[in-house]
């Protein structure tokens, strides 16, 4: 417990242990992968076989720009909400690792502090109500799941970024699929351009997502463009 005296009041902390309760999910339901963003979460429930089955979107546009006291009463619901979506179908959840939050390829999804702080909140938040649910919880490393959900996945299924970066992380995190292969029809361009090495893609995909980035960067540059342009581009880029 702890007592703090701000601005002539007085605030009282209590922090209590508390016990997990039993798991409500089964994994042959499924996971739901969450995709966190500075307002919200974007919610994919992913299918043991790897295919998504449902979308959702829980946020509150008021996190962006709210103080710290009153970003914590807004999480709460929020956590709640995004617990239950997955308790009602079985699944169990996958989140994003804090860990990795400085990540050259994480931060640059948040790129204020104050991003950084709603971002470790809200996934603090779901971690906490999650044990107080009893609904499964695993973490994954970020890494490329929005690239790989943008140019893998939604154009595929006709959904926003957010949503197709969440069904990566639930496939990487409910289903331990490690590897995402690039698509053949970028292979190809890549190929074209010479900036593609099947020998070092056999022994990691990582690094192939990364020179991929590389090469869209460049390419979309060069029409003044940026990546989240990717999708209106796509064809012309791929046909040249």
């Amino acid at each position: 417990m702890e007592i703090l005296r701000r601005q002539g009041r007085y605030q009282v902390r209590i922090t209590v242990e508390e016990v997990p309760a039993p798991l409500h999910t089964d994994p042959p339901n499924g996971w739901v992968g969450v995709d966190t963003n500075v307002t919200f979460f974007a919610l994919c429930h992913v299918l043991p076989d790897g295919n998504p089955h449902a979308f959702a979107t829980i946020g509150n546009s008021r996190l962006y720009d709210v103080r710290s006291t009153q970003r914590d009463a807004l999480v709460g619901p929020l956590a709640i909400k995004t617990v239950q979506w997955a308790k009602d179908r079985g699944a169990g959840l996958v989140v994003e690792d804090l860990r990795f939050i400085h990540d050259r390829d994480v931060s640059a999804k948040f790129n204020r502090v104050t991003h950084q702080f709603n971002y470790r909140a809200l996934l603090t938040a779901v971690e906490r109500q999650a044990a107080r649910e009893g609904v499964a919880l695993r973490k994954v490393k970020p890494a490329y799941t929005s690239l790989i959900g943008r140019v893998k996945y939604q154009p595929h299924y006709g959904i926003s970024v957010h949503h197709a970066a969440a069904l990566v992380i639930g496939r990487r995190g409910g289903l331990k699929v490690w590897r995402e292969n690039v698509p053949k029809a970028l292979r190809q361009w890549m190929q074209a351009q010479g900036q593609w090495n099947d020998s070092t893609y056999r022994q990691t995909d990582w690094s192939a997502w990364n020179r991929l980035k590389r090469a869209l960067t460049a390419a979309l540059k060069k029409r003044h463009q940026y990546l989240n342009a990717w999708l209106g581009y796509r064809k012309t880029l791929l046909t040249e």
